[in-house]
Parts: C-alpha cells; sequence; structure tokens
C-alpha cells in the first residue's frame, strides 16, 4: 500500500499541474492540425519514452557536429513558428551553462518549442528558482527527460578548481560549485565531477523530479559538450 506522504504528495502534484496557466495551450499544440504545417518542412520529433527523447537528443547532436543540421531550414522554422504560437510541448528539458557557445537548441539540432531550456553559469541547480525551473519542465510540460549538459573548458568550473576568487555575486557561483569537484586533477574531469554533483543536488533538492525518476515518469542524465568537435557525450 502507498503510504500517506506519497498519497498528499500525488495530490499535490496534480494540484501543482492544474493550476498553472497554459496546460490547456501546451495540449493544443501537440495536437494542432497538420493541414497547417509545411509538408516540406522536417517532421518535428515526437519520442514517446525517456530512452527515445534521449536518442532524438543524441542524433539531433550527431547532426549538428556533422554539420548537416535540420532544424534550422526556412521551412522548417516557419511550421514550427506556426505551432508554437499555439502553446509548447517540449519532449526534454536541458540544464546547460549560461555559455554564449552553447545554445542548446543548436546543439542538439531541434526546433524551436521541443526542449525547454534552464541555463546558468557552470550548469549549476541549487537555487529555488532554478529547480522550480526544472520542476515546470516535467510537471507542467510534460518533459520526461532531464538532461544536465557541461561543456569543456567552462570557465565557471575552472574559476573552482583553480580557486579563484572573484567577488561579488560571481563568488557564490564559485562556492556553489567547488564541494562537488574537490580531489579534481585536471579540468575536464572537475566539469564531469560538476555533472555528476548537480544531478546530485537536483535529486536532493526536489521531491517532484525525484519522486518522477524513481517512478520512471523522468530519466536523468548527465553530458559533456566539447566545443572543438561540437560531440555532447553521455557520463
Amino acid at each position: 500500500m502507498e503510504s500517506e506522504s506519497r498519497v498528499q504528495f500525488r495530490s499535490s502534484r496534480r494540484l501543482f499541474v492544474a493550476a498553472i496557466p497554459g496546460l490547456a495551450l501546451a495540449a493544443a499544440a501537440c495536437s494542432s492540425d497538420d493541414d497547417a504545417v509545411d509538408t516540406n518542412a522536417v517532421p518535428r520529433p515526437t519520442p514517446a519514452t525517456p530512452d527515445e527523447a534521449l536518442e532524438v537528443l543524441l542524433e539531433g547532436n550527431e547532426r549538428f557536429a556533422a554539420n548537416t543540421p535540420e532544424a534550422l531550414s526556412a521551412a522548417t522554422l516557419e511550421a514550427a513558428r506556426a505551432s508554437n504560437a499555439e502553446g509548447q510541448a517540449p519532449f526534454a528539458t536541458v540544464l546547460a551553462c549560461a555559455d554564449s557557445r552553447v545554445a542548446s537548441e543548436m546543439i542538439f539540432d531541434q526546433f524551436l518549442g521541443d526542449i525547454f531550456v534552464v541555463r546558468e553559469a557552470g550548469n549549476i541547480a541549487q537555487s529555488p528558482t532554478n529547480l522550480g525551473s526544472l520542476e515546470f519542465g516535467h510537471a507542467a510540460l510534460g518533459s520526461n527527460l532531464l538532461v544536465v549538459c557541461g561543456h569543456s573548458s567552462c570557465g565557471a568550473v575552472d574559476a573552482a578548481f583553480t580557486g579563484a576568487e572573484p567577488g561579488g555575486n560571481i563568488q557564490s557561483i564559485v562556492d556553489a560549485i567547488q564541494p562537488g569537484i574537490g580531489g579534481a586533477s585536471s579540468l575536464d574531469e572537475a566539469v564531469a565531477m560538476n555533472v555528476d554533483a548537480v544531478i546530485e543536488q537536483i535529486r536532493n533538492g526536489s521531491e517532484i523530479l525525484r519522486s518522477a525518476e524513481e517512478e520512471g515518469e523522468l530519466k536523468i542524465v548527465g553530458a559533456i559538450f566539447d566545443l572543438e568537435t561540437g560531440v555532447v557525450s553521455l557520463i
């Protein structure tokens, strides 16, 4: 039998989802009239499971790294805009660094509206607003995959790795990263350790996401984007 706390959580989660404006619009976007879509546009992905969603992202990254993107054609962008005006229904959430060279829609070659992106320097997830954004992607918008994506030569992780003291509010980013990368012998290792540490922060800091992962409704994975090759590798 389910525990009373689990039942209460399920009930509160349903109320949370029901209370968020725009969910009906998101559903409408999923069932938009096919006749309105340009037939020359590449079909938008519709993965049904977290594993299928991950496969779509990795296939998109292969296209990006090979300089053969599909999501940037004029016809596809036009079709995406028409559908997005109705609402959003992203199939994946990506927590990425704020680095200007790490644009998730581009590196995964996905359409506008198909991935819910949360960005913060060092791809950290400590603040309630950051965790709340990640929760919104799953609980309100239906995303069943969460990718924590670090990247090579990350300045935020490098500052934490080298013990820099930038001061100001930037210092809070360094302070958030340092505990998770203790013992790293190189920047590359520190970047990977930071991704793992952030995933644990998400699990510890969000009952909604932790419960969804435990119940198989959400898959959380770590990845690293190589700035030089354009390749995203799972860790």
